[in-house]
């Protein structure tokens, strides 16, 4: 008998630990990420709402009208749990939805479904909407009840809550996130506050003039390659230290294109080749810049530093 049980535990343990392995690299990535505002949980209400679970069609509801919640805050049911990363606010998703009315089930606003329409939305770190989908995964199907207090008033002009269904397409990284790699002499060095946001010191000095890259975090990630669309944090610094541009400051992450006819060469230098879920800093040079034309508030001949987190590849 405690042969048996010593085998059973040790089987149990194998399997454990092979579905801890099994996990993909970009996975992993994502199970380091700590929630910025909880998990959602389920509502009374929209848990009555009955949705359709075929992914592969626009999505069909059926609930007992009118439907309303008597709490101001959003209501999240899973319909079909999907196994990709979890949402854990201040990122990026692209997903499909279908808007219906409270009052007669009828549908107001929807997306195609077929992928060829599929928005992408900042979810904030903070705040309902993060709230409610804090904790769903890549791949689900979800409904929302989205309170009349919080919809308002209806096309007609009633006060109408709305039932929201969203499949979640995919999930981006709100921050790099990766293996921390040592600075190199006479780079910029990088420090980041907690939610990623990067600040840069740069060596004293003459501006470098050739094309410098360092990646300081590794990702786990597919690797960018050149025509690619992905999604990217940046912040562009002069050589002096102030700050030309910045996706942080903006408020959200921004989509680029990787090639030469949309981004400067040194820029394009800096992402290809580099795993998605890296922070990588780069000298760019005036030739592989902006030129002696300069551009906007960036003076001709303008040694540039860029802080560049991949969170993903869009297509």
């Amino acid at each position: 008998m405690k042969k048996t049980l010593v085998a059973a535990l040790a089987l149990a343990t194998a399997l454990t630990l092979t579905g801890c392995s099994s996990a993909s690299p970009s996975q992993q990535m994502f199970d380091t990420l700590k929630s910025s505002c909880g998990t959602f949980k389920t509502g009374k209400e929209v848990s009555k709402v009955k949705v359709s679970t075929d992914l592969k069609k626009a999505p069909t509801v059926d609930f007992m009208t009118p439907i309303d919640a008597a709490k101001p805050t959003l209501q999240t049911s899973v319909v079909v749990e999907g196994s990709g990363p979890k949402i854990t606010g201040g990122q990026f998703v692209t997903w499909e939805y279908a808007v219906f009315s409270g009052l007669d089930k009828s549908q107001i606003t929807a997306t195609k479904f077929d992928g060829s329409d599929s928005p992408q939305q900042m979810i904030p770190a903070s705040g309902d909407l993060c709230k409610a989908l804090a904790g769903v995964r890549e791949g689900s199907r979800i409904a929302l009840l989205v309170p009349s207090e919080v919809a308002g008033t209806s096309a007609t002009g009633e006060i109408s809550s709305q039932v929201w269904v969203f499949d979640i397409k995919k999930v981006y990284l709100p921050h790099a996130v990766g293996d921390l790699k040592a600075a190199e002499n006479g780079m910029p060095v990088v420090n980041r506050a907690t939610d990623g946001r990067p600040a840069v010191t740069i060596p004293k000095g003459e501006a470098a003039t050739k094309f410098k890259r360092s990646v300081v975090i590794e990702g786990k990630g597919d690797v960018v390659k050149n025509g690619q669309q992905i999604l990217v944090h940046y912040s562009g610094y002069l050589w002096n230290g102030t700050v030309f541009d910045s996706s942080w400051e903006a408020g959200q992450p921004q989509t680029f294109t990787v090639d030469n006819q949309h981004l400067i060469p040194g820029f394009v230098k800096a992402l290809t080749g580099v795993k998605v879920g890296s922070q990588v800093v780069a000298v760019i040079p005036p030739a592989l810049g902006y030129g002696a034309a300069g551009n906007g508030s960036i003076p001709g001949n303008s040694t540039l530093v860029f802080v560049v987190d991949v969170l993903g590849i869009i297509k």
